[in-house]
């Protein structure tokens, strides 16, 4: 998905004639890779045919420090005199998949185990050399009609996974593989870029961020560790102390003698016991785990049911990943600090959810009202009115359950009965001051008070376990979009260019960690 476009030209002066030599690359594709570790190789660079003119050379996947292209990588080149193309080539996943990457510092890794092209699209790309000033490379989408582009719809494109758990462990950086972390992947999509020149001169045809053009829809970091997963737990338990406030809410709030005098034309009825029972907790809980959660920043996408985390790097870049400066840095030092402020941010927008979706769950609070009363030889009374909050505001009301007994207390839970399930609409003014509190702005502060000391804690636990990792991320790897490299042209004669060539691609991964490392082109 990279496109290292290098456009070299260089002026002899020869009979009072000015020459150009151009030699532009496009290396990488849209949804796909380029690998370009240390300086540009011939696998990578426009040096393949160094006495013609002009040349052009991409590829779906280069790695430099090889001497020849990568079998599989959908390399093309164009040399204005031998061959000039436009000449294609696409991706071959199983044929690359057998690939080895050399990384320097005597680390290699076979591509399958770096790079996971599953979802990768139709991708490839286009050299062309049409005249010694008039060269064309990019790596993109390959079409129905058979061109490489850079335009089309971003699932055309697809996607590429590259494992940087992976190659941390390969490259021996213990200070992440001997975190809390159990996947660490880069997640890139609709990747690509192209160089044009004409008349000796590189275009720049979107007028932002340098010579030639990028696109770069996708760059997501994701993480996946247990203390992400362990957080579901202590959500989990959040939602039952709200259960305990909606039933201690519940015991203060209901009025008994209000009650008591709608049944009062019945002699002798005591006032009722009150016993509530919330269940909203899986419910709630249910809810909470639909579907991830974004923050609200867009920064991060939890998904608490797997213990994945995705960090969308371009919500951390003012302007997202197009039209940005050469080489700009997305993995910095100030990436962690706005990873863990969002994820306090997430966890206080999970309270809000957990208190808005308490309306829906009102159905599962049951409000049992126990009229009981020891009569001695007159019997026992025993009539109870299991009530659903939720019904009970709508004037819907189950029947009440006579269990009485005896000469008195019989008839009495019989007449009781009776009056309390002709109640209908008229009960309903008992219950709604409770639903109103609940759902009110006490009742919410109650609820946020049950929950905040349990949210700090999941805050805590899910920011610590990711720290480590990230404290050595920026000195392990480099995340560039818009890299570009510049370089001097060398005329058939020995002289140089005035002019410089051009490296470009959409986004580069740097391997800092070996002293010999370099980079991996998208």
């Amino acid at each position: 998905m990279s496109q290292s476009p290098r456009g070299r030209t260089s002026p002899v002066q020869r009979a009072g004639r000015r020459r150009r030599w151009l030699r532009p690359v496009a290396i990488g594709t849209v949804a796909s890779l380029a690998l370009s570790f240390g300086g540009m190789g011939r696998a990578a660079a426009v040096n393949n045919h160094p006495d013609e003119a002009a040349e052009a050379a991409a590829s779906v996947l280069a790695a430099t420090l090889l001497d020849s292209p990568l079998a599989g990588a959908g390399s093309t080149e164009a040399a204005v005199e031998s061959d000039p193309g436009t000449n294609q080539d696409a991706l071959n996943v199983e044929l690359l998949g057998s690939e080895v990457i050399d990384l320097g510092g005597g680390v290699n890794i076979p591509v399958s185990e770096l790079i996971d092209f599953g979802k990768i699209g139709a991708v490839g790309s286009a050299s062309e050399a049409s005249s010694d000033q008039d060269t064309h490379a990019v790596s993109g989408l390959v079409s129905e009609g058979g061109s490489v582009t850079l335009t089309g719809d971003d699932a055309d494109f697809g996607a590429a996974t590259v494992d940087l758990l992976s190659l941390a462990e390969t490259a021996g950086v213990s200070e992440i593989t001997d975190t809390a972390i159990d996947q660490l992947e880069l997640q890139l999509g609709a990747l690509g870029s192209e160089v044009t020149t004409e008349n000796g001169e590189i275009l720049d045809p979107d007028g932002v961020g340098g010579a030639g053009q990028y696109r770069a829809a996708q760059a997501d970091l994701l993480v996946s560790s247990p203390a992400i997963e362990d957080a579901a737990n202590g959500i989990y338990g959040a939602v039952g102390s709200v259960d305990e406030q909606v039933e201690g809410i519940v015991n203060d709030q209901i009025d008994l003698d209000v009650l008591t005098g709608l049944v009062s034309t019945v002699p002798g009825v005591p006032e009722p016991t009150v016993t509530v029972e919330s269940n909203m907790q899986d419910e709630i809980f249910a809810d909470l785990l639909t579907e991830p959660i974004t923050s609200t920043n867009k920064l991060i996408t939890i998904d608490f049911s797997t213990g994945e985390m995705q960090i969308h790097l371009d919500q951390a870049i003012h302007g997202g990943l197009n039209n940005q400066d050469p080489n700009t840095e997305l993995l910095t030092s100030e990436l962690y600090p706005m990873i863990a402020e969002t994820v306090h941010d997430i966890m206080r927008d999970i309270t809000n959810r957990i208190i808005g979706s308490i309306d829906g769950a009102l159905g599962s609070v049951t409000i049992t009202l126990q009229f009981t009363d020891d009569l001695g030889a007159g019997g026992t009374l025993d009539v109870s009115w299991p009530v659903n909050l939720r019904d009970a505001i709508n004037g819907e009301f189950p029947n009440a359950v006579n269990d009485s007994s005896g000469p008195v207390a019989g008839p009495t839970g019989e007449a009781l009965t009776t009056v309390i399930n002709t109640l209908g609409n008229t009960a309903a003014p008992v219950f709604q001051p409770i639903y109103d509190f609940i759902l009110g702005d006490d009742g919410n502060e109650i609820f946020e008070l049950a929950i905040n000391d349990i949210k700090l804690g999941i805050t805590t636990a899910i920011v610590q376990s990711i720290k480590p990792a990230f404290d050595v991320m920026n000195q392990f790897i480099s995340l560039q979009v818009n890299h570009q490299e510049t370089t001097t042209c060398t005329a058939v004669d020995g002289s140089d260019d005035v002019n410089n060539g051009l490296d470009l691609s959409a986004m580069s991964l740097g391997l800092l960690s070996v002293a010999d490392g370099g980079r991996v082109n998208f």
